[in-house]
């Protein structure tokens, strides 16, 4: 795999992924969080990351063949999930996060990391889809290892990022805090209107013209 190829990849996973601007969306979701349990989530998001990046990496399209899953169907499917999540980021409402039974346990239990930190928001359709074209179209070993470690890498760089959000969230204080969020559900609505869009055109091309 050549060195510009690979810049092009990590410059088109990094764009997908968009870990600086969904670490607004990170300290939003985890305003009611201490500290320690904010880095934790952050963390583990960031190991789902990259299992979700290696798995689709080193399995192409086989993974989503054997579910019968298009890419656009995964798109449009990660679309309204995350409508969902902004809707209720809007109407500062935590019940997307955690049923009742799940918050008397949420400081032993990191809920939202994977589900839906690390998938759909940030190893959403975009990156899964990005990482199974590269994979496609290097497919030897040694490009394979080349894009396994540029994914792994910003993955961790994501888990930094959002493992300080915390401080910051602490520094805005509740109200700050409250801005960020509904201003977050914002920008999530609007992310999750063009995934939806994407995946429905994708779907039925005639919906394009």
């Amino acid at each position: 795999m050549t060195e510009t190829a690979l810049i092009t990849y990590i410059a088109a996973l990094f764009s997908m992924m968009n870990p600086i601007g969904n670490t607004g969306v990170f300290a939003g979701m985890t305003a009611d969080r201490d500290a320690a349990t904010a880095r934790r989530i952050a963390w583990t998001c960031a190991g789902a990351i990259a299992l979700t990046l290696l798995t689709v990496t080193w399995t192409g399209g086989i993974l989503l063949k054997f579910f019968g899953i298009t890419v656009h169907e995964l798109r449009a499917a990660g679309g309204v999930i995350v409508l969902l999540i902004a809707l209720s980021m809007l109407r500062s409402d935590n019940s997307h996060r955690q049923t009742p039974q799940e918050a008397a346990s949420a400081a032993e239990q990191n809920h939202i990391a994977v589900v839906p930190l690390a998938i759909p928001i940030v190893a959403g359709p975009g990156a899964i889809a990005t990482a199974i074209v590269a994979a496609e179209r290097h497919s030897g070993i040694w490009a394979k290892i080349d894009l396994s470690i540029a994914a792994v890498g910003l993955a961790l760089f994501t888990g930094l990022l959002f493992s300080v959000s915390k401080p910051i969230a602490n520094k805005l204080g509740v109200s700050g805090m409250g801005v960020v969020t509904r201003l977050m559900g914002m920008v999530l609505a609007a992310i999750a209107m063009g995934m939806l869009a994407e995946g429905v055109i994708g779907m039925i091309p005639a919906l394009a013209s």
